[in-house]
């Protein structure tokens, strides 16, 4: 197998086995994978009365590339990374943020604390203006997030907690949930690095499988 060997093409996400083999253990995730995993959810686990949408890693970058009538979905998930447009590849760690319609707010989740804490707010206030919030900016909220154990899981962190608040917002009726029961984030929660890692490499398998 060559390092640009195809595995698998599903819909728009191409994942070749160099995007697969960041799903090893300890391995840093890169947005092929991440994309996948948004992918998979949105046409097989969230039903379009939900009104979840996931934008790709790379889709915040340029308005143009974002999907029309973003305004009209409940929940928005938006994988942050610190990298720099101008700098291609430049970035090393992925974090999470939430807007929530219900409450005019950005939620913000960091398996490091606040590491990714500037690039979130730019990504923010720039999701803000696209929105049309520009005379009233939602609220940031930067929320306690479980720890990472070494310096390559935070992509997984961003699945883990992104798989955990689509399934309560699917779940759980809205009027009888707080928001603070909806958004908060326990270690408990969320699957484990090695079981979330198994399953995608799984999946993939599976789904390539399908296409021969």
């Amino acid at each position: 197998m060559t390092s640009k060997s195809l595995l698998l093409h599903y819909h728009d996400i191409v994942i070749h086995d160099y995007d697969y083999e960041t799903l090893e253990d300890k391995q840093w995730l890169n947005d092929t994978i991440l994309s996948f995993h948004q992918e998979y959810l949105e046409r097989n686990k969230i039903p379009e009365s939900a009104k979840i949408i996931l934008l790709r890693p790379d889709a915040t970058y340029l308005s143009s590339a974002l999907p029309p009538n973003l305004n009209q979905y409940n929940a928005i998930f938006i994988p942050v990374n610190d990298s720099r447009p101008h700098m291609g590849y430049s970035g090393s760690h992925w974090s999470l943020l939430v807007y929530l319609k219900r409450t005019h707010s950005f939620y913000y989740y960091d398996s490091m604390g606040e590491s990714n804490i500037f690039s979130a707010r730019m990504t923010a206030k720039r999701m803000g203006f696209v929105l049309g919030f520009n005379n009233q900016p939602p609220k940031f909220i930067h929320m306690n997030t479980p720890n990472q154990a070494n310096s390559a899981d935070c992509g997984v962190y961003v699945i883990a907690i992104t798989d955990n608040l689509v399934q309560r917002m699917i779940s759980i009726s809205s009027s009888g949930c707080t928001v603070e029961r909806l958004m908060h984030i326990e270690k408990s929660d969320i699957r484990t690095v090695k079981n979330i890692r198994k399953e995608l490499r799984k999946l993939i398998q599976q789904l390539r499988k399908k296409k021969k």
